[in-house]
């Protein structure tokens, strides 16, 4: 630990001296003259860049800059990208005139959900160049916890490739995070969760992330409660045609094997991508293995002042189930035990198309819309015996249309957005091998009506900053099926519906301290409705003698609210950037983990805690010494406290949070050469945390540190090569778990663990053409 302290400590403090020179310059519409607020001004060389945005007269002003040749590359909705070289030998002073143009529009779909440079919230974005440096076919969510602090991924199958992966978010877990594509919801309504097992090879057709910790600002679709992720998907509007075939082969009997072509912006405006990717691994888990497809397909018509865009993605999963947490004594007996029946192989396919147009109708105003579906379809088995398995189905359904706004004039910024939807879902079971009468059958229906609004102005190097949503939701359960429960409960069909109606008001202020550093400080509040799960008492799969007085009886299960403080510092320079910021959550009956799970339904239960909270430092920081070497670390110390938690039979008081880590530290180091090698190490540490709400020591989770190593070379223009080693030292290690009650007698045997990765190896041959 002190180890890892100490090389932190030393990557922060590593600053070499350099020349510093200011380059400024101005930014206007080259036929009107009109100054251009908020254009993107990027000033790069090789280990060197810069990002700012223009000011209200559009100006822009970049301190620190060392000698040398740089390419200068200003972007702005509606106008042609603009590029230079420049020889920066002294302060410079520049004029740029910018012509009308298509590019940006792609970027105007995302920008009314996304937070900029000087919107006061916690955030981490992600460019391309970043993705790919790290991607060799993970779960999206093990690529977020590389690159953003305050996450943490879990894998069923102990395998970070195929299956089910997991993430949280300060803690928290991610049907209580907003996850979008282009805007569009990727959650499901009813549960709340996103399962990317679904769509393998995700974060190939991915643009660009955006996480912001927090409430945030406002999103589309479930509560951003612990924050949001914001995918785009890849730029259609790019100069040259490409394409690229990868072939990866590992450990656990992992195969990849992902095509793709784009058309770049054809002579006609039009515009193609898509990708195509098979992915099998075995798992390292006994019986834990995947067998995946996916399909990425975009396209469309971009022009001076349009923009239609289609884009649509499939993917068909099997997955042997590995999701049980296994006692540690079998662990040490065997890594790869699963509790699993051998023969439980679920089957899922999942589909969403976007049809997306946007118009820039005047310098000032921008108008976006798009229309949306989503569906999904499968079944879950849960084995009994060789020849029996209860077969758990699901069939959603999922419309929706999205639209907004944006406005912007002078110093005054303005954005309103409106999102409704309906989702629909079928649950029913069946016992094999009976599968043509299910024995249970029911209907959830989840509607949504949400209006937003946000405004920020500048005042001098201020900027003042409001954000409110509105969310009228209503969900309903219903059963044609006739059920007896007994007691007063007559006989009959079933049905039951909530309303809920939240006021999400966030407020905020930024000050721009010189040209690289902005201070924020932002106050907000959200409310969250309880997922289908959570009614049912951790049974989702139906209703019925357990948990029918929970579907019934609105105060067992309520809605949670959270007040949301984040203050921070950012600075960018050439060589450094460092995001530091401080974050407290204050709940309000919130619906926790208690560490304990359902009998009929192995799903972790939860219930409503009255008083609650969270707090801690959270800590971005990258250094560039010379153009050879990149320092980088994320890390996060954090506090958290449940005043009161009743079991049933025992109060505790002042308790930790289930799964909340106090340290979380994740340095990296990468070398580049000049000819095309580059070497990356990165490690990741975390402190002990607990699995259940009690805080009973028998039931934590270890430490743990785990060293991964990367190396990439390019052969030649077209072929490059990737080698992964990850887990180097072989650390057995785990980032979830649970009491385990084999047999749900109420015997509790001791504490269980999803064991993660051991040693792995990866080998990736790319042909980029």
């Amino acid at each position: 630990m002190k180890k890892i302290i100490l090389m932190s400590a030393f990557m922060l403090a590593t600053v070499c001296a350099l020349a510093q020179n200011q380059v400024r310059g101005v930014v206007s519409d080259k036929a009107e003259g009109t100054l251009l607020k908020g254009a993107n001004v990027r000033l790069e060389a090789k280990g060197r860049n810069y990002g700012v945005q223009t000011s209200t007269e559009g100006i822009f002003t970049i301190d620190g800059v060392s000698m040398g040749t740089y390419t200068l590359t200003v972007s702005f909705v509606g106008f042609e990208t603009f590029r230079q070289q420049v020889q920066v030998d002294g302060n410079l002073n520049l004029t740029v005139r910018m012509t009308e143009g298509s590019q940006g529009l792609e970027e105007v779909i995302i920008t009314a959900t996304r937070a900029d440079e000087r919107t006061p919230v916690s955030k981490t974005d992600i460019n391309a160049e970043k993705i790919e440096a790290i991607y060799s076919g993970q779960d999206p969510s093990v690529v977020l916890e590389k690159l953003a602090p305050s996450i943490v991924s879990y894998s069923d199958a102990g395998a970070d490739i195929g299956n089910y992966v997991q993430f949280r978010l300060r803690g928290i877990d991610q049907t209580r995070i907003n996850t979008t594509l282009n805007g569009v919801p990727l959650n499901d309504m009813i549960d709340q969760g996103v399962f990317f097992s679904n769509f393998s090879d995700f974060g190939n057709s991915v643009e660009s992330i955006q996480v912001q910790r927090g409430v945030g600002t406002s999103s589309n679709g479930v509560a951003s409660y612990a924050g949001s992720i914001n995918f785009e998907s890849k730029r259609l509007n790019t100069e040259e045609p490409s394409g690229e075939l990868q072939l990866l082969n590992g450990s656990f009997g992992t195969m990849r094997a992902s095509g793709e072509i784009s058309t770049g912006k054809l002579s006609n405006d039009l515009a193609f991508y898509s990708r195509f990717t098979r992915t099998t691994s075995d798992g390292y888990k006994e019986n834990s293995g995947s067998d995946s497809y996916s399909f990425f397909l975009s396209g469309g018509y971009i022009g001076n002042k349009d923009i239609l865009r289609v884009t649509a993605f499939m993917g068909k999963t099997e997955n042997d189930q590995s999701y049980l947490p296994v006692l540690l004594s079998d662990i040490n007996l065997n890594p790869r035990t699963n509790y699993n029946h051998p023969n439980d192989t679920d089957n899922f396919e999942q589909e969403l198309v976007q049809v997306q147009y946007g118009r820039v109708l005047n310098s000032e105003l921008n108008l976006n819309t798009t229309l949306y579906y989503g569906g999904s379809r499968g079944v879950f088995p849960f084995g009994l015996d060789n020849t029996t398995q209860l077969m758990f189905g699901l069939e959603n359904d999922h419309f929706g249309l999205l639209s907004d706004i944006q406005y912007e004039r002078g110093d005054l910024n303005l954005t309103a957005g409106l999102h409704t939807y309906t989702f629909q879902r079928d649950n029913f079971n069946y016992t094999s091998p009976n599968v043509t009468n299910p024995d249970y059958e029911d209907e959830t229906e989840k509607n949504e009506f949400s209006f937003f609004t946000k405004a920020s102005y500048d005042v001098g190097d201020f900027t003042v900053y409001g954000d409110l949503q509105l969310r009228s939701v209503q969900l309903e359960f219903l059963t044609d099926q006739v059920l007896s429960f007994g007691g007063n409960v007559p006989q009959g069909t079933f049905g039951q519906t909530r309303d809920w109606f939240f006021f999400n008001p966030k407020v905020g202020v930024s000050y721009r301290a010189g040209s690289n550093a902005t201070v924020y400080a932002s106050f907000g509040r959200t409310g969250r409705e309880p997922t289908r799960t959570d009614i049912l008492q951790g049974d989702g799969s139906s209703i019925n003698e357990f948990n029918y007085t929970s579907v019934l009886d609105e105060s067992v299960v309520q809605e949670e609210y959270v007040n949301n403080l984040e203050v921070g510092y950012q600075l960018t320079e050439e060589r450094f950037s460092l995001a530091v910021n401080y974050f407290l959550m204050d709940f309000e009956n919130e619906i926790s983990l208690v560490g304990a799970l359902a009998a009929r339904s192995y799903v972790a239960l939860r219930q409503n805690i009255r008083d609650s909270r969270r707090s801690g430092v959270e800590v971005q920081a990258e250094l560039k010494p010379d153009a050879h070497w990149v320092f980088g670390l994320n890390a996060t110390y954090m506090n958290t406290n449940v005043d009161q938690f009743d079991n049933g039979t025992e109060v505790f008081n002042d308790v930790n949070h289930i799964f909340a880590l106090e340290i979380l530290l994740t340095p990296s180091v990468t070398w580049n050469s000049r000819n095309g090698l580059s070497l990356n190490l990165n490690g990741r540490y975390a402190g002990e945390s607990f699995m259940e709400l009690s805080n009973d020591p028998e039931f934590e989770l270890p430490s743990y540190f785990v060293l991964n190593a990367q190396a990439n070379v390019r052969v030649s223009s077209v072929i490059s090569l990737s080698l992964f080693v990850n887990n180097i030292f072989d650390e057995l290690y785990f980032t979830d778990g649970a009491p385990v009650d084999l047999d749900f007698d109420g015997v509790v045997e001791g504490p269980g663990f999803r064991v993660q990765p051991p040693r792995n190896y990866y080998l990736m041959l790319k042909f980029n053409f």
